[in-house]
């Protein structure tokens, strides 16, 4: 079989996208949060940018609560967002789940280019910048075709950061905290009326994750910090925009590289259980992003093209003390693709029509250290994922809206190493919402649809270091959802109840099976899965210097098979966060936030499931800052602490979560 390099469509993605003029996916927004500086649009995609008044299903978080997180990485900024759950999974990797739909069902997207790899669709959010992002926004049941494929459960939309005015500004920020963590950052940013630019950059390490007190794990050494959870990253970036009168370009750059440890199943034996004693040597995962808009005539070009190298090692030890490597694995992987919208309209109809390919090739190879192995020979995949889709809109947002949408999904497996090819896959897409406005009342609002799930490579073709068998007759999964809320807005208030409904066939997990003598894995298709709930998000201000923002999500995450019911794993029933900002004095800020994660399920070594303990978490930061105005210079001194009570918090089993940690910061900008 010919093999096929994805660098090869670069150059005609790119002719494609130039004579398009390159759209960015969204509008801007003049809206502006605390740090004036900042420009929060947000890149949606989809075409034209979707408002909050238009879709009313669109959560967003500014860039002064994200700024209040003094974390390096996205992951931990994720509980902020409604019906979202934080995992670190065996191998190390920090992943989202959204309404109970895993990590491999929810798209992640930077300035409108997909971040999952290809490879397993999915990026450790643990590991990718903080510090590039202006804002986020999460938007929940069946979004529309341009997502693209794999997207039944939801997405994920980081907007990187951009000045807001024309001027300049330069910031820097030094942090320090439990566990040996620190961290620098900085930026320069500059914006004329014709475009603008920004390039920062952070450095962070640690030397280990802070154990709650009391947490067993008899299988590893005791000690407050946890084993092998030391970690050092640095990342690069730059966006540049360009405005005209008919359109706008603009280009991101992002550059990220770690070395990190995997912390292991502490309460697996290594002699009966296949434990994973994992060290990421290299962790890269660089981006371009090319996206724009253009108005000719009564016709909107849109388009955004990305390319994307990730590379990552994985050393596996012979025990919990990492002295001896056993095995090394190197991964390559390359993507590219792009994203056309043609959107136009008559009377008061708006018709979209959406064309998306994404093409990616994997090498890896193998070794074994112990039998003085030399590498083994490289094996190549490639994958391609595409969607043809049109969406049908009212054009008139107010009083009230209502979208279809349709899309034909693909994946094809042109080349899948040594093993046989698993074919290619094939479905549709289906997409539908209103929503109507009562004036002085509150918006009613009604989304319902239907999508697909393909396996992805590493879960049709990857081991794991022989850690998995292989499936050959795995399924695509078929998820079937709706939703219907209300919401209402006041001027010291503003909330929305909403109840949803997921109901997948051939939902795609996992079983353990012994094989010589040790317990290994496979993936497994049951008949199915159905997610039932219900969310609740509030807002208040019953002062100025007082305000409350929270939300809370109850669902009921059920797998189907052979006519049972029983728990998903690792799913909780009930998710939380309550965020208090109390601002005493002019300069001063405390901010107070809740994180609850109720009833969960784990998964044993004989299949059986077994309760995760539910868990409790109070973060508290206080700040003081200062603008010398004489100097034109902003100070701000922060201190926090985050599970101020020391809660042991299990999003898996042998995983516990943080303990009680704190840190202290200065930033200062000009």
């Amino acid at each position: 079989m010919r093999r096929f390099a994805p660098s090869a469509l670069f150059p005609v993605t790119g002719l494609v996208l130039l004579l398009t003029v390159m759209p960015a996916l969204g509008q801007e927004s003049s809206s502006r949060d605390s740090l004036k500086t900042y420009d929060l649009s947000e890149i949606v995609i989809g075409g034209q940018a979707r408002q909050d008044d238009r879709t009313e299903r669109v959560f967003r978080v500014d860039l002064a609560t994200l700024s209040r997180q003094d974390v390096p990485d996205v992951a931990s900024t994720l509980r902020l967002l409604p019906a979202a759950s934080v995992q670190t999974n065996s191998r190390g990797e920090t992943l989202v789940y959204i309404r109970s739909a895993g990590e491999r069902q929810v798209a992640v997207f930077m300035d409108g280019a997909p971040m999952n790899v290809a490879w397993d669709n999915r990026i450790d959010l643990s590991l990718v910048p903080s510090t590039v992002i202006g804002s986020m926004s999460i938007e929940r049941g069946a979004v529309g075709p341009g997502y693209g494929p794999n997207v039944s459960g939801g997405a994920l939309n980081l907007q990187s950061r951009r000045l807001a005015s024309t001027g300049t500004l330069s910031e820097i920020t030094v942090q320090g905290g439990g566990g040996g963590a620190r961290q620098i950052r900085g930026l320069h940013a500059f914006r004329s009326d014709a475009g603008s630019i920004l390039i920062g950059g952070t450095l962070a390490k640690a030397d280990g994750m802070v154990l709650p007190k009391g947490t067993t794990l008899p299988y590893e050494p005791s000690g407050s910090r946890r084993v092998n959870t030391d970690r050092s990253e640095s990342n690069l970036y730059l966006r540049m925009d360009r405005e005209t009168a008919r359109g706008r370009i603009g280009l991101t750059l992002l550059h990220a590289t770690a070395e990190k440890g995997v912390a292991p199943e502490g309460h697996l034996d290594p002699a009966t259980e296949s434990v994973r004693y994992w060290r990421y040597p290299l962790w890269q995962h660089s981006m371009a992003i090319l996206n724009g808009i253009q108005q000719l005539s009564r016709v909107q070009l849109s388009g955004t093209a990305w390319i994307t190298r990730f590379r990552q090692d994985i050393d596996d030890h012979t025990d919990v003390s990492f002295s001896t490597v056993a095995q090394t694995q190197e991964d390559r992987d390359v993507s590219g693709g792009f994203r056309l919208i043609g959107e136009g309209g008559w009377s008061s109809l708006r018709l979209r029509g959406i064309s998306m390919v994404s093409l990616s090739g994997h090498r890896q190879r193998e070794k074994d250290i112990l039998d003085a192995g030399a590498w083994g020979p490289n094996q190549h995949y490639q994958s391609v994922l595409h969607t043809l889709g049109v969406e049908l809109t009212s054009g008139d947002p107010y009083p009230g809206h209502w979208a279809l949408g349709a899309a034909w999904d693909g994946m094809a497996t042109p080349e899948t190493g040594a093993f046989p090819s698993p074919g290619g896959f094939q479905a549709y897409s289906l997409n539908a919402e209103w929503h109507r406005r009562f004036e002085k009342k509150g918006t009613l609002k009604v989304n319902a649809g239907s999508k697909p799930r393909f396996p992805t490579m590493r879960e049709l073709l990857g081991t794991a270091l022989d850690r998995f068998i292989l499936n050959p007759d795995l399924k695509p999964e078929r998820t079937w959802m709706a939703e219907a809320g209300w919401g209402a807005e006041r001027a010291r208030w503003a909330g929305e109840v909403l109840g949803f409904v997921q109901r997948t066939a051939d939902t795609i997990d996992q079983e353990n099976v012994i094989m010589d003598g040790k317990s290994k894995r496979r993936r497994i298709n049951l008949d199915g899965s159905r997610v039932v709930g219900a969310e609740s998000m509030i807002m208040i201000e019953p002062g100025d210097w007082i305000s409350l923002q929270g939300h809370i999500t109850w669902m009921r995450p059920v797998g189907l098979d052979d006519g049972k019911e029983r728990h998903l794993t690792e799913k909780p029933e009930i998710l939380a966060t309550v965020t208090t900002r109390i601002q005493p004095t002019r300069g001063m800020g405390i901010d107070i936030t809740k994180i609850y994660t109720g009833r969960a399920y784990g998964r044993g070594v004989d299949n059986a499931l077994e309760p995760l303990p539910t868990s409790l978490r109070l973060n508290v930061r206080v700040s003081a800052s200062r603008y010398f105005s004489d100097q034109g210079l902003f100070g701000q001194l922060y201190a926090g602490v985050d599970n101020v009570t020391d809660q042991r918090h299990l999003s898996q089993a042998g995983l516990p979560g943080s303990g009680r940690t704190a840190r202290v910061g200065l930033s200062l900008s000009r």
